[in-house]
C-alpha cells in the first residue's frame, strides 16, 4: 500500500526529490509506530490506533495525540505541492536520520519524540522554503536603516509567528546565519 494512503493522506501526481524524501519518512514512521504500539500489521493509521487502544498498556496519551494532533497537522499539509528544494530534502533526511538511530527503541519515549517533533516541523520546513520568512523580513528591513535592541525584539517576535518554541514537542535544530547588508541575522530553524 502506498505509504501516504496509510496515513490518509492527498496522493500526488508528481514524484519529486522531496516527495521521494518525504514518502521515506513516512515509512519509517509506520514502522516506528508499529513497534512501538506493537501492532505487527495495519491496513492503515486508524486501524493502527484501533489496535493500539485495544491493548491496555500502550500509551494512551500518545494515541491521543496522534488522533487529534498529530493526523490533522499532516492533513493540513498539502502534500501535492511540497517545496522541492534540497534544503527541504535535507531537513527531512535530518529526522529520517535521528529516527533510525532510535529505531533499536532502548528509549521508546525517544523514538514517541522523534515522531511528535518531526510532524510538528513539517509546516515550518516547507514556509522555510518557500521564502515565507525572508520575504517578512526584507520588507520590514526595506522601512528602516538603523536597528536597534527594538528592532532585534520584532525579529524575534517575526521568527516566532510561525514556530512554538516553547514547547517540548518542538526545538530548532540548527541556527543559520542571514547577512543582509551590514545586518546579520540569526534563525533557528
Amino acid at each position: 500500500m502506498e505509504i501516504r494512503k496509510w496515513f490518509g493522506l492527498e496522493a500526488f501526481t508528481k514524484y519529486t526529490e522531496s516527495d521521494k524524501a518525504m514518502d521515506k519518512m513516512l515509512e519509517l514512521c509506520r514502522e516506528a509506530l508499529n513497534t512501538y504500539f506493537s501492532v505487527s500489521h495495519s491496513e492503515n493509521i486508524n486501524e493502527l490506533v484501533q489496535k493500539a487502544y485495544s491493548n491496555d498498556e500502550n500509551d494512551t496519551h500518545f494515541l491521543e495525540w496522534i488522533t487529534e494532533k498529530g493526523l490533522p497537522r499532516l492533513n493540513n499539509i498539502d502534500f501535492s505541492n511540497l517545496p522541492n528544494e534540497q534544503r527541504f530534502v535535507s531537513m527531512i533526511e535530518i529526522d529520517e536520520f535521528v529516527l533510525e538511530n532510535e529505531m533499536d527503541f532502548s528509549d521508546p519515549d525517544e523514538v514517541r519524540g522523534c515522531i511528535i517533533s518531526f510532524v510538528n516541523s513539517l509546516d515550518e520546513y516547507i514556509a522555510l522554503c518557500k521564502n515565507e520568512v525572508s520575504a517578512s523580513i526584507e520588507s520590514l528591513l526595506s522601512e528602516s536603516d538603523e536597528f536597534s535592541v527594538d528592532d532585534e525584539y520584532n525579529f524575534d517576535e517575526l521568527f516566532s509567528q510561525n514556530s512554538n518554541w516553547g514547547s517540548a514537542e518542538q526545538v530548532p535544530f540548527f541556527m543559520e546565519e542571514f547577512n543582509y547588508g551590514n545586518v546579520r541575522l540569526l534563525c533557528y530553524c
